[in-house]
């Protein structure tokens, strides 16, 4: 028999209204049975990432209003709405807790007069503090996840936030909704995603207490994998889908258009792009400009260029390619960026937090335990290897690495292990950017014995960045023993988050030298995942180009390690990078790159007015083309035309044009760039001026 908590309802009815079929959906899945015995304060968590008011834009606000009524029939009289959204949108004006419920048509109050208070940055503790837990999700397709549904939907709730897939794991770990309901009555589908959802009536709402059953159906409607989205792949490999049964059909729905997965993939990449990836969501969102004004003149310049392209992806291929290659070039322009700083400056990249996505819990005492058996025949193989000149022994092994060295530091072992925390072992590894690390069992004295961690650490050798080398991540198991004149700390990957490593195991051990010095011995066993390039020439077929590759790459990282423990016994800063809190202007290479990019988007974005026939020449013919408009070369007028003046002195001005005609606005913005581009000297000349005042400041700081 399978448990209720199990099960999904998908229910879908033509004709019927939104509160009609809310009603009938939670009479269907005995929601107001199920919350006996309940008490307590309500949060309905909605999806509130809207940038226009449209039923379509977010989780429709009649619908959740009509719900917080029938709790208040139920007994629930305590309900609020939290407003914590998961897209970042600091770019935007108006974007504060209450500002987005009122201008996307949330009234406060509900049909029956009811007040409910919506607040922002407190969701995450009120969520956690509720008797009952609603997540209200809006049935969307997403960019860079394929679709964003109740799991993706829960991320904002998170404190702190840390990236979306690790959010989200948090709030199912910590705080798991009640109930999930999916709004999908007019779901928002298309090949953008959130960037310019589209509205398509399905008539359908969803509801599960299980956030990934909801999400499994959702998925299911669309036509889609259920782990397309990497936020809800995570979750299922995590938690699992339970044996369920599904009340309604899980059929696509008709007429249903999704993300193309070549633009998701270029998405993806470019929001993966440090710095370029935080600023282009401004360049590519649509956008009620009159509720929602974007903050940065420069974003501005390039919305009013490419939201249109954005908005066009599935009607026409042009827009959908020229997109897809804005992508791309984006992620290289960032990679390349991030290629400088790995190689050249280190100290210019950003440090990451990266929470566990393992559940350290889940894994017995005798798992931790037996972590330095893993590693026990390769150390005996270690040892019985002849050293090379600079000390490094090595062996391949079923594909990976095994290696090890050691480096005798004159300094008294008591002090040594005063000052140099064993169980940090792996932070004090070289080319370490970040992570996590979670403390699971300590020993009588309060220290540390069995530990799980994340680790992120830069490509291996650095030069992999410049073929596409992914960051090392993974995640691990580990144990730390202490004995009279010996400390070590084991580890095992038990999970790679981004595929980089197939294995990363080893240790770290600090023993006592005769003469009372610190021998610091690094041993270990890698394989990692090759870059493209590496996969289609096998370097094992030439190992003498192979060798000394691995080699110096092995010694560079043993030398950095070592040096990274002295400087930390010596009570120097010893981690690459800077924190997130230390950016800068000066460090902001991407924003003044975007400059240079919003010089070509104003050049292009062209000036209110019409040109005369036959003016518009090549760029004319070039836009019309990219945009499919079929745009002529005489624009309508754009701004309010000039009347004469009357007696008394007013000048009177004709209606401007409905704001609303695709045709008019194309032909408009063909004729303004044509327009503009006559005037393409002074305005570059103008625009490097001002560039150049801007870098002055930055110098002066």
């Amino acid at each position: 028999m399978i448990d209720p908590a199990h099960t999904v309802w998908v229910h879908q009815r033509a004709g019927a209204s939104g509160p009609t079929l809310l009603d009938e959906l939670l009479a269907l899945c005995g929601f107001w049975d199920s919350l006996a015995g309940l008490r307590g304060p309500v949060v309905i968590k909605p999806d509130l990432d809207a940038c226009e008011q449209a039923p379509h834009a977010g989780t429709e606000a009649l619908l959740v209003e009509h719900l917080i009524d029938r709790l208040h029939e139920h007994g629930f009289t305590d309900v609020a709405v939290a407003d914590a959204r998961h897209e970042d949108d600091s770019w935007l004006h108006n974007r504060d807790p209450l500002l987005v419920p009122e201008l996307t048509g949330w009234r406060f109050s509900t049909p029956q007069g009811r007040p409910y208070e919506v607040f922002g940055a407190a969701g995450g503790e009120r969520w956690r503090a509720a008797g009952l837990r609603i997540a209200f999700a809006k049935n969307r397709t997403h960019e860079e996840h394929h679709f964003a549904l109740a799991v993706h939907n829960l991320a904002g709730l998170a404190a702190p936030r840390r990236g979306l897939v690790e959010d989200a794991l948090q709030v199912l770990r910590e705080a798991p909704p009640h109930w999930c309901l999916i709004d999908a009555v007019t779901s928002a589908h298309g090949g953008a995603g959130q960037r310019a959802p589209r509205p398509l009536a399905t008539h359908t709402l969803i509801a599960s207490p299980s956030a990934l059953l909801a999400d499994w159906a959702g998925a299911a409607r669309m036509g889609l994998d259920p782990y397309a989205s990497a936020v809800n792949a995570a979750a299922l490999h995590a938690f699992g889908l339970p044996p369920h049964r599904v009340e309604g059909s899980l059929a696509p729905y008709p007429l249903w258009r999704n993300v193309h997965p070549l633009m998701a993939r270029s998405a993806r990449q470019r929001q993966a792009a440090e710095g370029v990836g935080a600023l282009a969501p401004a360049w590519f969102q649509a956008v009620d400009r009159e509720r929602f004004a974007l903050r940065d003149f420069y974003s501005d310049r390039l919305n009013a260029l490419l939201a249109p392209l954005v908005s066009r992806v599935d009607d026409n291929p042009r827009a959908f390619w020229t997109v897809v290659t804005l992508n791309l070039l984006l992620a290289r322009l960032g990679g390349l960026v991030t290629a400088q700083h790995t190689l050249f400056s280190k100290d210019r990249l950003r440090r990451r937090e990266a929470p566990l996505l393992i559940d350290p819990a889940a894994y017995s005492a005798a798992d931790y335990e037996a972590v330095p058996d893993a590693m026990a025949p390769y150390e005996a193989l270690l040892a019985h290897l002849p050293p090379a000149r600079n000390g490094l022994r090595w062996r391949h092994v079923d594909g990976a690495i095994v290696f090890g060295n050691e480096h005798v530091v004159p300094v008294r072992y008591e002090q040594w292990v005063r000052r140099v925390d064993i169980a940090r072992g792996i932070q004090y590894m070289n080319d370490y950017i970040g992570g996590a690390t979670v403390a699971v069992r300590r020993d009588g004295r309060g220290r540390v014995t069995h530990q799980a961690e994340r680790n992120l650490y830069l490509q291996q050798p650095n030069w992999m960045v410049l073929f596409g080398g992914e960051v090392i991540d993974v995640e691990k198991l580990q144990c730390i023993r202490r004995a009279p004149g010996r400390q070590s700390i084991y580890w095992r990957t038990v999970a790679s988050p981004n595929g980089s490593a197939v294995a990363d195991d080893g240790c770290v051990e600090f023993t006592r030298t005769p003469e009372g010095q610190v021998r610091v011995r690094v041993a270990g066993r890698q394989h990692f995942a090759l870059p493209l390039a590496f996969k289609l020439f096998d370097i094992n077929l030439a190992p003498a180009l192979r060798d000394p590759i691995i080699e110096g790459a092995y010694t560079s990282f043993f030398e950095g390690t070592v040096a990274n423990l002295q400087a930390a016994y010596e009570g120097r800063d010893f981690r690459i990078g800077h924190d997130a809190a230390a950016d800068s202007p000066r460090r902001a290479l991407p924003r003044l790159l975007a400059t240079a990019a919003a010089a070509v988007a104003e050049l292009l974005r062209g000036r209110r007015g019409g040109g005369e026939p036959g003016e518009l020449g090549n760029l004319g013919d070039a836009v019309a083309w990219l945009m499919g408009t079929g745009a002529g070369t005489t624009a309508p007028p754009t701004g309010p035309q000039t009347q004469a003046t009357d007696a008394q002195g007013f000048r009177h001005f004709s209606p401007q044009p409905a704001a609303n005609d695709p045709q008019e606005r194309d032909a408009a913005f063909v004729a303004g760039m044509a327009a503009l581009a006559r005037d393409a000297p002074d305005f570059l000349q103008g625009l490097a001026d001002a560039v150049h005042r801007d870098l002055d400041q930055l110098a002066r700081g």
